[in-house]
């Protein structure tokens, strides 16, 4: 059986599907959100607090103080605006 998943800044992130994580476990990570709304929250990006490292599209729930890293696009993007691109090209569901 092989891990899908992979570890950043110490936060162990699926690559297989969106991982959940609370704002409490990301309290040390940048979370940028964007005021568009995408499933059952806004879409936004997260950076770890790691030099040079790029942003990760997610998917951010407020009220439940939650975040959906999609870490498993399979790439990471040079700024949040081009993170959430990857929403709008309906990549909700994209696996490696």
């Amino acid at each position: 059986m092989t891990d899908k998943s992979v570890t950043i800044a110490g936060i162990k992130l699926r690559t297989d599907r969106p991982t959940r994580l609370t704002f409490q476990e990301l309290f040390q990570w940048v979370i940028w959100q964007f005021p568009r709304p995408e499933k059952s929250g806004l879409c936004g990006a997260v950076r770890p607090p790691l030099p040079d490292h790029d942003w990760i599209p997610a998917i951010i729930q407020v009220g439940k103080k939650c975040v959906f890293v999609h870490a498993h696009a399979g790439e990471t993007f040079p700024t949040p605006e081009l993170a959430v691109e990857f929403f709008n090209a309906g990549n909700h569901s994209k696996k490696k």
